[in-house]
This record gives structure tokens, sequence and C-alpha cells, in this order.
């Protein structure tokens, strides 16, 4: 058990004999041992070894009982001869090999091989030996692109030979990743779709169908088609993109989904996506030409969807029209106030994103449905320059489930809420379960709920760059737990004067009965006060403890609290700790830039647009400084954030982001390669008169 070690050479020869298990993974081994001897191992990873490019031939000779080899993610070039040689291997892991661009016909000598992976590494070829391990039951393989194939014919080109995949017939997992430009799978693609049909245990596919009516094929003759229970499909014609407005996050997002399907550059309503939409879980619908609204695609289809993803759908006007739920004779028998007509209505969507709709007005139009979206918990819409009305009270009705609200770069919209007569909802509490709103960019809006009562039980909210918005704690935000709100929007210059948050003050009676003390609002009270709870400033003071005591008089005492979030500069990342926690290799002591009383100093790896863990060595380096739990309080913390992340000039080193979980705090910071000025001052001195800002 020597994985994340920092090895860069591996253990004795004499450690390996007897072993019936070896793991050396997330090392930075660079050679193996020749001659390694190990009759009885079992299992064997090597994997994430980034700097281990060569195996040496003879190296699994000596392991004749291998079953499980892990090489993933490693830099080599090529596999050792002794590989094919492993008559007992029965999983063999190859993925994300980046220089490992053929795999060898030998590969049939496997015959033992159950699960081949090869995700991730993009082969030129599937060769028609592998028909000969007929025990697959998973196969997942890459290809890099074919973009010319010149005077070749096409079957000396064939990404798969045709029969291969038919010849496995105990596949059970089939996953076949195509670049989107590859003309060489436009030439098989045909032929591989009949051979998967030919597959009766098949329960896992991913497939690339350039063409809807590929789909049609595969619906129309597979007998499988309705019993997978994974299953992930790109349909249409699409071209590598240049600029991908996608965030990564939503990828990750649809992974999540058991059955995923990607309709991209679509004309019109295929009856086959219509057909496969019964038996999707996540619909990602990608730059369609001329659907006007979503529900086009037949409401009736997406009883069992989840997760539906919109973006950049020029003509889409509104997402869901409910009069798609009725044929026209039905209709002239409905009146607007109909509620119980029993009909099943996108009940099980859970999150609805949708991104850079030019032409979209709404979300819903038509006659409102009861049971329409009651289970929806996250909706986030991203630049959309059109869009003027997100909820009516109707709508409001029907999202008790709704948890986060994110509505970023939308220009015309004034509320959240559009209603012409409040006063009917005066004692309706609405989205009883949101617990966090994101604003975003907002130039138009002057309120979030036009006065109507909403997210009594919000916990976090957070507003940027809306210059008219008033306060949130005036405008229907009846929230008992909020622990961050923003009354004024954060100006674009991020060098203008900010005002400071404004420091409440209560007071309470020597001899008063808390239970019973309330603050009261009368008619003759100044309309600019605002009227609390006794319950809110019992958790904004902290329960009036010491901490927050301002002083003591003969009548009572003063206690003193914020209800303005720390302003966070727009450019800064939130990262999760699980994501910094990968990044760092879990805060490895072989990372460590630094350590002082207030914590550590750690260096990690992201991506370079985003908060993603990337492996050592590619994408953005980054310091992590941690603090100990203690030493600063919150609100220091906070100070922090705020001020760094304001403070952009060449020669101070920029604050990237920060993260922020129970009681861990944490600021992600640019990293030097040279170190800091104090490293090249003072190197001899203990004590650090200047230190960089990631320096603890």
């Amino acid at each position: 058990m020597c994985g994340g070690l920092g090895l860069t050479e591996p253990p004795e020869v004499t450690q390996w004999q007897n072993l019936t298990e070896i793991y050396l993974m997330e090392n930075q081994l660079t050679e193996l041992s020749e001659n390694s001897w190990c009759p009885e191992l079992l299992v064997l990873f090597l994997n994430r070894n980034c700097k281990l490019r060569m195996i040496s031939p003879p190296f699994f000779d000596f392991m004749p009982a291998l079953e499980i080899l892990n090489l993933s993610r490693t830099r080599i070039k090529s596999m050792p001869e002794s590989l094919f040689r492993l008559s007992h291997l029965k999983r063999l892991f190859l993925s994300h090999c980046e220089l490992l661009s053929a795999l060898p016909p030998k590969i049939g000598e496997l015959q033992q091989l159950e699960v081949l992976d090869l995700e991730g590494t993009e082969i030129t070829d599937l060769p028609m030996e592998v028909a000969k391990l007929t025990k697959l039951t998973c196969l997942e393989v890459s290809f890099c692109s074919h973009t010319n194939c010149g005077t070749k014919s096409a079957e000396v080109n064939a990404l798969i030979p045709q029969g291969t995949i038919s010849a496995l017939s105990q596949l059970e997992e089939l996953r076949i990743d195509i670049h989107p430009e590859d003309e060489g799978w436009e030439s098989v693609v045909e032929a591989i779709v009949d051979d998967v049909c030919s597959l009766m245990r098949l329960d896992t596919l991913k497939l690339y169908f350039p063409q809807v009516e590929l789909l049609r094929k595969w619906i129309g003759t597979s007998k499988v088609s309705r019993s997978l229970s994974h299953f992930k499909f790109v349909v249409g014609k699409h071209a590598e993109r240049i600029m991908c407005y996608l965030p990564e996050d939503l990828e990750f997002e649809l992974e999540h989904w058991d059955r995923s399907l990607k309709y991209v550059n679509g004309v019109g309503v295929p009856i086959d996506i219509q057909k496969m939409l019964q038996h999707t879980t996540a619909f990602f619908l990608d730059r369609h030409r001329d659907v006007t609204k979503v529900s086009d695609f037949g409401i009736e289809n997406m009883e069992q969807l989840k997760c539906c993803i919109i973006g950049e759908c020029d003509k889409i006007q509104v997402i869901i029209d409910g009069n798609d739920m009725y044929d026209e004779a039905d209709r002239n028998e409905i009146v607007l106030e109909s509620w119980g007509d029993g009909k099943s209505f996108l009940r099980s969507l859970e999150y609805l994103y949708i991104y850079r709709m030019k032409s979209l007005r709404g979300i819903y139009g038509g006659l409102m449905h009861q049971r329409c979206l009651s289970h929806l918990k996250c909706l986030a819409l991203l630049t959309c320059p059109r869009l003027t009305t997100i909820f009516t009270p109707g709508l409001l009705k029907n999202l008790d489930s709704l948890e986060e609200l994110k509505v970023e770069d939308c220009a015309l919209v004034l509320s959240l809420v559009t209603c012409q007569d409040t006063s009917i909802y005066e004692n309706t509490h609405f989205l009883p379960n949101m617990k966090r709103i994101s604003l975003f960019s907002l130039p138009e809006l002057i309120s979030i709920s036009n006065g109507l009562r909403i997210a009594p039980n919000l916990e976090r909210m957070s507003i940027s760059d809306c210059p008219n918005l008033k306060s949130p704690s005036t405008d229907g935000i009846c929230c008992n737990h909020l622990t961050m709100t923003k009354a004024q929007s954060i100006p674009n210059d991020a060098g203008s004067e900010q005002p400071d948050p404004p420091v409440v003050s209560s007071t309470t009676t020597a001899n008063a009965d808390p239970s019973t003390f309330k603050l009261k609002r009368e008619h003759k009270v100044a309309p600019q006060l605002w009227k609390y709870k006794f319950n809110d400033l019992k958790l904004a003071s902290r329960n009036f403890s010491a901490a927050s005591l301002l002083g003591r008089w003969g009548f009572g005492c003063v206690h003193g609290f914020t209800n303005e979030v720390f302003i966070v500069a727009p450019q800064l990342r939130k990262f999760s700790l699980k994501d910094l926690k990968l990044a760092t290799r879990n805060f490895s002591p072989e990372a460590l830039l630094g350590e002082g009383g207030s914590g550590r100093v750690v260096k990690g790896w992201i991506k370079e647009n985003g908060t993603a863990p990337v492996r050592p060595g590619t994408g953005l380096i980054v310091a992590v400084k941690t603090l100990e739990p203690g030493y600063m309080c919150h609100k220091e913390w906070q100070v922090e954030v705020s001020l760094l992340g304001h403070l952009v000039h060449p020669n101070l080193v920029k604050l990237i982001g920060y993260c922020v979980e129970g009681n861990q705090r944490l600021l992600i910071y640019e990293f030097m390669q040279r170190g800091s000025l104090n490293n090249h001052l003072f190197k001899s001195m203990r004590s650090c008169p200047l230190i960089c800002a990631w320096c603890p």
C-alpha cells in the first residue's frame, strides 16, 4: 500500500515477493524493475504515475497469475510484449494514456479478459482481433479524429471493423467516444449500429448518432433499445466548437443521470427523438434551429425527465406551454383555474438550466396545472436578453420543492415575480424550501418578489450588479434563517467606494420576559424603519451572546450585529472542500509550501477557468491557504476575502477564490513560481518581516 507517497523509485524487488496485491498509484515513478518476481500477484495498480513512460519488455513475465492491471493516466507509448502473455488477466485499465495511440493486434491473446477500459485514450482504430475476446463484459474505447482519410478505402480506415462488436456477445457495457467531426465514424456508424443491435445482454451504452435516422434504426430493430438501464446518446451533426458556453459543471451534471439524450443542431421535432425521450432522465437540447417551445417535443414524453438543459436555441420563446397537454377539442371545455384534471405534467423534473436564449420571454405559458414542476429543485436562467417573466403566483404555488434559483445577465427582468394584484396573496407564503438565491447582472431589477411573501427558510442570498434593487428585507423575503443578504448592488468598478454594512442595534429590557418580547410596528412608526421578529434578532445576535454585547445600562443591554453579506468580488471563484482535497491530493505533505500559526499553504492544480481539480502538472497551479479553527473569527476572514478580492495589481499576488464549509475557511491564491519576496530577502532568517499574501 504505497499509493500517493510521491515515490520516485519503486520498492525493492525483495518486497514484491509473496504479495497478492500491490498499490503504487499516484507516485512519481519513471521506471520499474525488470525482474520483479511476483508468482502470487493478482492485483497491480500503477495508475496516475504521470512520469512513467516505458515498461521493460519482460516485466510481466514474472507475474503469471496477474488478474487486474491498472496503467491509467501514465505516459506509456506502447505496451510490453510480456503483457499479452498474461493468460489469467481479467481486467485491463488503460484510460487517459495520452501518448498511447494504438492497440496492438496481440490484444486478442488475452482471451480471459472481461474488462477493457480505454476511455480517454485516443487510439486510431480497434483491431479486429478484439473479436476474440469473447468473455468481455465491458468495453470502453475512445478514438482520435479522422478528418481526412485520403485515398485509402473506408474499410482500411474503419475505426471498428464490421462484426467485431457483434462477436462480443457477453457485452453488458459498451462506451464509444467519437470526435464530432470524425469522418471515419461517418463511414462505419451504420454498420456499428447493426452490430450493437444484436447484443442481447447489453445494459449500458454510450453512442454518437450523426443523423436522426440512425437513432430510428436503433429504436426500430434492437430488442434491447428499451431495456437499457444506462445510456448516453448524442444525436445530430455538429462541429467542434471554438468557444463553448456550457459550463463544465453541467457536463458533470449530465453524467449523474443514468439515461441521457443530447439533441444538437436539430430541425423540427422528429418522432424518434420523442420516442427516445420516453426513456430519458436527462435531456440536453443544444442549438436547435426552429422549435419555438420545448413542450413541442411532447409533455407526455417527458414523464421520466429529471434534468433538462436548454442552450442557444434562438427561436424558443417559452419553455412550457400548458395548452400542449390538450387537443383543440379539450381546450374549449377548460377554464384557466382548472386544477383537478389528473394530467401528469413534468412532475419528475428536478433540474432546469437555461442559457443564452435570444428569444425567450418566459418559462411557462398557457393553462396552469397544479402538479406541474412540483419536484423542481434547481432553476438557472443565464443570458436571456428578452426574458421578462420568471414566476407568476400560479406557478409559485407548484414550486414547493424549489431550493436554488440563479438568474444572471437578463437585461429586461424587473422582478422575479410578475403579479398584477398582490393583495389577494397577502397571507400566502411561497417557495417554502428555497435555500439559495443568486442574482447577477440584472440592471433593470427593482424588486425580488413584487411584494409577495416568499422563501421563509432562505439561508443564502448573493446579489451583484443590480443597481436599481432596493433592500431585499423590505421586499417580501420573509426568511427566518438568512445568513447572507445584500441590500445594495455591487458596483462594476471594484475601486469605487463601498458603503459599510449597516449595524443594527437591538435593545432588550433587563426584566422583560424574552418569550413575550416583540417589536411591534404601529401606524405612526417612521416608514423607513424595518420590522424584525424576535427569533430573527436572537439568531442575528447569536442568542444575545457576550460577543455581540455593545454596552450595558440600567434598563438593559445593547447588542450589535450586521444584516449585510460580505462583499465578494465577482471574479472570485467559490470552491468546494471536496475539489480542493482532490486538487491538493488531500492536502498531501508532499505539496506543502509553508506553515505558520494561522495554518498551512499547500500546492494544488485546478482547471484554468474553473474550480474542478486536474492532475498534477496540468491546468493552473494554485496555493491553497488553510485557516486553523479559532485563529481568526469569521468576520475577520470575510474582511480578508472582500479586501483581497478587490485588489488587482501586477505586483500583488492574486486571490483566485475561497472556500467556506462548516468551520473550514480556505483561500486560493495564484502560485508564485519563484517564491515570495521574503524568500529572496531573508532566506537565513526565521522571522518574516515581509511576506507574500498567501504566506501564513
